[in-house]
Parts: structure tokens; C-alpha cells; sequence
């Protein structure tokens, strides 16, 4: 019997995940990438004739739709991308272990995708999720067993209430037979508003959203930066919205009362993220909180209910995965050359690393929504698909949704002052003399890095030619919702111009009026000491101990606005008091026997 080619999405790189455990480093590497090409070629096979379902014991467990197979192409995209990277330089001691995983998580991706039956679905979902911790645990830092250990407890927690929401659903449709798609239930009653929020936990666990959002930070600190650019950056990322997506478009028939609570939601993610961001020296933490900031961009616009915002959100879901994993990536060069990726011990790397430098640039000017690369029109669309809400809207809810427009479209100007800091500390200023000796990246690693940056030109100047039209609106045909006539109103050809013009002019005037002496600092009449060089992130001092957000920040390094460690705290109160009230007296026993049973009594009659 013919195997189904939905099963070989799953099958595929699992079984070249178990041969790599018995093969040497050499060979895991080549079946690794033979299997991911094959996943792509598999893919666009799928895009053109859809296969069949695939059935075990005649219940439909796989199954494709526009969603599905927007989610699964670049699932395989960014890994193929991310595997180039990671084929020289990987920590030798990790190299096995990760050419293992790395097929493994693959598989266990593709099954949470296509799985449309309930249990296949927290199957492959929650193997995801170990597959996330270990990886976490190839890290060598001292912290890493306990950001393994915080991944696991918030990813792997959540499923719970993934569990709790799928049997909520089932209780109130039966009918339904554990599918996960085109449920369309009512929000009315407890039961359904308790079965949505639950979903909703796990989604945004996965995904990296306010307030379940702590894990990625640090993860992205810890874990080697191949498997960050892999999983928070992208697999993870995908995983989780593609879920919420499903949650807001298909499971649930949502009311403009949970419209407003995402909006809000994207709002706090994307503010509270991006000040984050803007204070933190580790390099790998400032991303991990932008990769944060950018979730709450994709709640803002799919939750929204607006169809050209949820556009938006989906493009910004992409957008974010590709410009995201290339600056963890770039960085990951910049941290294997140096030793370091901490912004105080870096400078001046752009004329020793001028590929990687290039495409970070590139990145960077993406993610902060610069015209015309993708990030720009992706968040633009999401703006006029808040504003097309706020014109029919109440005054109440005007005012509401203006404000939360207003703070997202702050907090790209704060991503972009971010992002200054980032490339002027890495790549730019004075290099520390240890540097002097560092070279450009191995040629794998470049080359992921410019594939990723090219895709953010592409995506920016054919935005609506390449991953609109082919992947995203039919998406909002399939779900019956009318898609505007003007996608944002967004020429690209015009933004070239105008910013072409406007650098060219700068251009005409530097060359033509400059008087520029090079020359070197000296203070008292002495070469200045390299303890003295402007390293780029003395003003974002500042701004951490400004009166008005220093208490903020104070608060967020106490961790007084992480969950993980609140509920630890929490727990362990919980944990002494019950340890005080039961102290190994017997008389004590007797006493909690003796109240035990009035309540039984109480609660029976």
C-alpha cells in the first residue's frame, strides 16, 4: 500500500533523525540537508495537487488546507536556510547531538501542522516542546539547566491547558469528533470563554506572548544560537501563531470584546518587549526580547478582526521568522569570530566582517519597518487595518484603539533606536585591540545569512506579487473573508524613489561640501586609553534610569513581571505553609481530620 505523502512530511526526517544517531558527524550533516531539500521539493508538490488525507484506523489524521500549507513551506524554508549556517560551526562537543534533533524537530513541527485530529495534534505539539528543551540543554553557560528548566515548566506547562481547552470543546460540540478545524464555536457561555483562554495559554506560551513570554530572553541567551534562530526565532514562532490563527479564524466565532483584549495584548507585548530590549548589553538577550515585541505585531493584527490587518499579521509572522533568524544568525558569526556577544566587549567589526555586517544592517533595517524592505509593509498593513476599525467604531472604543495604535507605532521607532544601538556597538565605533585579528565569517555561514537578507528585499519590494498573493490571501478566501481592493496603499517602486532621491542628494552634498580629518584621540596629549572609546549603549543607560521608567526597569530585573518566577515564588510560600501546618505532630493530624470532615459534612448536607 502506497504511503500517504502527507505522512512523509513526518516520516521523512524522523527516520533521518534515528539514523543519525548510529552515523558519524559527516554523513548526519548530508542526510540532514537531502532530507530537508526533499521536504521542499515535497512541498511545492503539495502546493500545486494537494494530497489526499491520510487516515489511521478511518479517522482522517492529516490533512492540508492554505493555512497548513503557508505554515509548512516555511517551516521547511528557514530550516534548509538555518542547517546551511549550521553545517561548520557548531560547538564540536553539541555536533552530534544537534544533527539528531535538528531532522527530529522537523518532523515533530510538520506533524503539529497537518495533524487535524486532537490527539495526533498534542502528540507531535508537545514533542515540539521537548525537542525545545533539549536543545536548551546543549548550552554551556552556567545558567543554561535553569532556562532549560523555566522552558520546559511555561512551553511544556501550557500544555495543559491545551489539554483542558480540546476537552471543553469537545463537551460542548461532540459532533465535532476531536477535529481541530472550522469549528466556528460561539463565545457564550463559561465553558466556551474558558476552552478559548486555554488555547489561547498555549499559543502564546509557544509563540513568545505577553505574559508567557519570559523564557524566550533568556533562551535566547543560553541555548546555542543555531537552535535560537531555529526555534524561538522560527519553528516556535510559527507553531504558536499558527495555532492562535486557528484559534481566532477557525475554532472560535470571536466578538469585538476579545477583539479589543488581543489588540490590547499585542500592544503590551510589542511596549513592554521593545523597553526591554532597549536596555539590555548581552546581544543575544536584546533579540530575544525583540523577538518577543515582534509576537505581539501578529496578536495586534490577527486578532484584530480586521482582514487586512490579519493580512498583515500573517505577512508579519513571515517577515519576522526571516529578518529575525538572520540578525540571531549574524550575531552567532559575529559571537563565534569573538568569542563574545556582549555589546560593552564589541566595535568596529564592519570592515573586518563586511558580508555579515551588510546583512545584519539589512535585517536590523527591517525589523525596525524601514521602507521597502518587508518589515515595513507588514506592520503598515496592520495600521490601516486598526484604523479601518476605529472609522465604524464606537467613541469609547475609538479613543481605545487609536491609543493602542499610537504605542505600536511607537514601539517601531523605539525598535529602530534599538537596533541603532545594536549595529553601532557590534559593527561600528572603535574596535577593541583584540579584535584586530578577527576575520569574516566561514562561507555556509555568510551565505544563510544573505539568503535571509535577500528575502527581506524581496519580500519588501514584491510584497504583494510574491507572499500575498501566493500565500496569504488565499488563505483569507478559504476562510470566506473579502479582501480589501488596496492592500495598504503601498507602492514600492515610489518608496525606492523617494528614499533613492533623498540618499542621493545627501550623497551629492557630502561629497561635494565635506572637510573630514581623520585622526586619532588624544586626552591630556596622550593616546586615549580603550576604556575611553563610545561603545554605543552609554545613552541607553540614560534612558534605564530616567525617574519616570527607572522603577519599571527596576521592577522587571527583580523579575516582579515574570510569571515563571511570581508562580515559583508563589508555589513555595504556598509549600512552607503547609510544611509549618504539618510539623509531625500527631495531635495537629487529628485536628486537620477533624475539620476535614465538618467540611465534608457541610458541603454533603
Amino acid at each position: 500500500m502506497a504511503i500517504n505523502e502527507l505522512s512523509l512530511l513526518v516520516l521523512v526526517p524522523f527516520i533521518v533523525a534515528l539514523l543519525n544517531i548510529f552515523l558519524p558527524v559527516i554523513l548526519r550533516k548530508f542526510l540532514s540537508v537531502a532530507a530537508v531539500v526533499y521536504l521542499i521539493i515535497l512541498n511545492y508538490q503539495l502546493f500545486i495537487n494537494v494530497a489526499p488525507d491520510a487516515y489511521l484506523f478511518d479517522v482522517a489524521i492529516f490533512s492540508v488546507d492554505k493555512l497548513s500549507l503557508f505554515i509548512l513551506a516555511f517551516i521547511q524554508i528557514l530550516s534548509i536556510i538555518i542547517l546551511v549556517f549550521s553545517l561548520k560551526g557548531v560547538n564540536t562537543d553539541i555536533q552530534k547531538s544537534f544533527f539528531v534533533l535538528y531532522p527530529m524537530t522537523v518532523a515533530f513541527c510538520n506533524g503539529a501542522v497537518i495533524s487535524v485530529h486532537v490527539i495526533g495534534f498534542l502528540i507531535f505539539w508537545g514533542l515540539s516542546g521537548i525537542a525545545l528543551y533539549f536543545f536548551n540543554l546543549l548550552g554551556t553557560s552556567k545558567s543554561t539547566p535553569d532556562t532549560a528548566k523555566k522552558t520546559f515548566i511555561i512551553v511544556g506547562g501550557s500544555d495543559v491547558f491545551l489539554i483542558l481547552g480540546f476537552v471543553l470543546i469537545w463537551f460542548l460540540m461532540p459532533q465535532s469528533n476531536w477535529s481541530l478545524w472550522n469549528l466556528k464555536l460561539g463565545l457564550s457561555g463559561e465553558l466556551a470563554y474558558i476552552a478559548f483562554f486555554a488555547l489561547l495559554i498555549a499559543a502564546f506560551a509557544k509563540g513568545g506572548g505577553f505574559p508567557l513570554h519570559s523564557w524566550v530572553p533568556d533562551y535566547s541567551k543560553d541555548a546555542p544560537v543555531e537552535s535560537v534562530a531555529f526555534l524561538p526565532a522560527s519553528l516556535d514562532k510559527l507553531l504558536g501563531i499558527y495555532l492562535f490563527a486557528r484559534i481566532v479564524l477557525s475554532v472560535f466565532t470571536v466578538n469585538i470584546g476579545i477583539h479589543l483584549f488581543l489588540i490590547t495584548i499585542g500592544t503590551l507585548t510589542i511596549i513592554f518587549a521593545v523597553m526591554m530590549a532597549m536596555i539590555q548589553h548581552n546581544g543575544r538577550k536584546l533579540l530575544g526580547y525583540h523577538a518577543v515585541s515582534q509576537v505581539g505585531y501578529m496578536i495586534l493584527g490577527i486578532g484584530s478582526g480586521s482582514v487586512i490587518a490579519i493580512i498583515g499579521g500573517l505577512f508579519h509572522l513571515i517577515n519576522n521568522t526571516i529578518y529575525k533568524s538572520n540578525l540571531f544568525l549574524s550575531l552567532g558569526s559575529v559571537e563565534k569570530q569573538t568569542g563574545t556577544n556582549n555589546l560593552e566587549e564589541l566595535g568596529g567589526l564592519g570592515n573586518k566582517m563586511p558580508l555579515t555586517f551588510l546583512f545584519a544592517l539589512i535585517a536590523a533595517l527591517s525589523i525596525s519597518g524601514i521602507p521597502p524592505f518587508n518589515g515595513f509593509y507588514s506592520k503598515w498593513m496592520i495600521y490601516q487595518g486598526i484604523l479601518d476599525i476605529a472609522k465604524t467604531a464606537s467613541p469609547g472604543y475609538q479613543i481605545w484603539l487609536l491609543v493602542c495604535l499610537v504605542l505600536a507605532v511607537f514601539g517601531s521607532a523605539l525598535t529602530l533606536a534599538s537596533f541603532m544601538k545594536f549595529i553601532h556597538a557590534v559593527f561600528l565605533g572603535r574596535r577593541p585591540k583584540i579584535l584586530d585579528n578577527v576575520h569574516e565569517a566561514p562561507s555556509n555561514q555568510w551565505l544563510a545569512t544573505g539568503i535571509l537578507a535577500l528575502i527581506c528585499i524581496l519580500f519588501g519590494l514584491f510584497a504583494i506579487e510574491i507572499p500575498l498573493k501566493r500565500f496569504i490571501l488565499p488563505i483569507m478566501s478559504e476562510y470566506g473573508l473579502e479582501v480589501p481592493a488596496v492592500l495598504g496603499y503601498y507602492n514600492p517602486l515610489l518608496l525606492v524613489a523617494l528614499f533613492g532621491s533623498v540618499l542621493l542628494i545627501g550623497l551629492v552634498v557630502y561629497w561635494g561640501t565635506r572637510k573630514v580629518r581623520f585622526d586619532e584621540i588624544y586626552l591630556g596629549g596622550m593616546d586615549a586609553l580603550e576604556h575611553f572609546r563610545v561603545m554605543g549603549t552609554e545613552f541607553y543607560n540614560e534612558i534605564r534610569n530616567m525617574k519616570p521608567l527607572k522603577g519599571l526597569y527596576d521592577g522587571a530585573e527583580k523579575k516582579y513581571f515574570d510569571i515563571y518566577d511570581v508562580s515559583s515564588k508563589c508555589s513555595f510560600s504556598i509549600t512552607r505553609f503547609f510544611k509549618a501546618v504539618h510539623n509531625g505532630q500527631l495531635q495537629l493530624y487529628n485536628l486537620w481530620i477533624v475539620l476535614g470532615v465538618l467540611i465534608l459534612l457541610w458541603v454533603v448536607l
